[in-house]
């Protein structure tokens, strides 16, 4: 009887001291979905939603005045940014008669924007639509087309900007300093389902995965590839065509070459940004499939890029035939375009090559890397889509992209010296 109370004393201690820690493993790690919360309460959002009530006049004070003049002052005003998107130089006429924002400007911007903060900070908290749509107190002015200003309704507006912002910030030489949670705002705001703006579902989906796995979120991300693995990579043509005579006001037929770079845009960069999340997590099977089907697509495409021949390397060399491996880093070696660095990660991988020692090859595809690659190929397929070529030439285009340009330098220069700048921790 005595041994049996013994017994049942020490399972008792055993549970009341081991179950807690247990509980507070499991229940202590964070989901996407409260990171995704406590993300998106920062600062640069706060920002961000105080500009947006300026401008559509939801904030009536001395700030928000100054806010909306300098906004809309520069609002389809830089004739040359969406050039530089196409990788284009902008007419001497068009780049003087551009208004931009000066410095003075800008200071005056960030400082206006601080004072309404608290403004930015109460919308998040409240109804997540409470902002009517940003972009036709923009666009009306400049005559756009009566038709596509009436679709903008608040899931359009939302899509709109989130489109504009992830672009102004994956752009390879973009120098506007576009903070993540901005982007991820827009893009957990919108419902692609209710966007009246046919075709570019798979596209929103994929930026939507992008702008999350790329902020270490891999669930939420991993959702929405699902999502678009069901829902196929291209709008049906007849879909993607009434969206573009929508945005543009005339017929735009995209060839079966120009569809394939649209199809292969969005699945680089679904599966590429995957890539990067499950390895930060040390997920390496989930990353190596990701980043297997990353290169599949980008292979096909023909893109001869060193960078993916290195990272097709340390596939086959993480997999049982490394063999394939070795010969392509053999290979990659006689090249004249590869960098110092590109040439030290080759030596590195060349050692590892075949053992097991998925963390070391790992520093291979690290976040920086992997990231720039994945954003050079995907600029290439957009401009290989047609839809730059397109778009364009918009006169609400180029409003949008200023919009969101002096925003972001706006919120860069915050007063007292608060730092929001490009990129920032991820961290829980």
């Amino acid at each position: 009887m005595g041994r049996e109370m013994n017994l049942t004393r020490r399972s008792a201690l055993f549970l009341v001291l081991f179950l807690p820690a247990v509980a507070l493993g499991f229940w202590g790690k964070k989901t996407d979905e409260e990171r995704l919360k406590k993300k998106l309460d920062s600062l640069k959002v706060h920002l961000y939603l105080a500009g947006k009530a300026a401008l559509t006049k939801t904030a009536g004070s001395d700030e928000a005045k100054a806010v909306k003049d300098r906004l809309l002052a520069v609002a389809g005003g830089t004739a040359h940014s969406v050039k530089a998107l196409q990788g284009k130089e902008a007419e001497p006429a068009e780049a003087e008669a551009a208004p931009r924002l000066s410095l003075k400007d800008v200071a005056g911007l960030g400082k206006a924007l601080w004072e309404m903060r608290a403004v930015g900070k109460e919308v998040l908290e409240g109804d997540r639509d409470a902002l009517p749509p940003a972009l036709p107190v923009l666009l009306t002015p400049l005559g756009v087309a009566p038709e596509l200003v009436s679709r903008l309704d608040r899931p359009t507006d939302h899509a709109a900007l989130f489109v504009a912002l992830a672009l102004v910030k994956l752009h390879p030489r973009s120098p506007v300093p576009i903070a993540p949670e901005i982007i991820l705002y827009e893009g957990t705001r919108m419902d692609p389902a209710q966007v009246k703006i046919p075709g570019f579902t798979p596209q929103l989906l994929a930026l939507r995965a992008y702008s999350l796995a790329m902020s270490g979120m891999c669930d939420l991300a991993e959702k929405e590839a699902q999502a678009l693995d069901a829902l196929g990579p291209v709008a049906e043509p007849a879909q993607l065509s009434a969206g573009l005579k929508l945005l543009t006001g005339k017929e735009v037929s995209l060839s079966a070459t120009q569809l394939t770079s649209v199809g292969a845009l969005t699945q680089v960069l679904t599966q590429g940004s995957l890539a990067v999340c499950f390895f930060g997590r040390a997920a390496w099977d989930k990353g190596q499939q990701a980043l297997g089907r990353f290169l599949e697509v980008a292979e096909r495409s023909g893109i001869d890029d060193p960078e993916l021949h290195i990272l097709r390397a340390y596939t086959e060399c993480s997999s049982k035939a490394p063999e394939k491996g070795k010969a392509r880093l053999k290979v990659l070696a006689e090249r004249s375009d590869l960098s110092e660095a590109s040439r030290d990660d080759l030596k590195y991988l060349e050692d590892l090559c075949g053992k097991e020692d998925a963390a070391g090859m790992q520093k291979v595809v690290g976040k920086v890397r992997l990231g720039k690659v994945i954003v050079r190929v995907t600029w290439e397929h957009l401009k290989r889509s047609g839809l730059l070529e397109a778009l364009g030439d918009q006169e609400w285009v180029k409003a949008v992209g200023d919009f969101v340009t002096a925003l972001g330098q706006g919120i860069s220069k915050v007063p007292g010296n608060v730092q929001v700048s490009l990129g920032g921790s991820d961290g829980d």
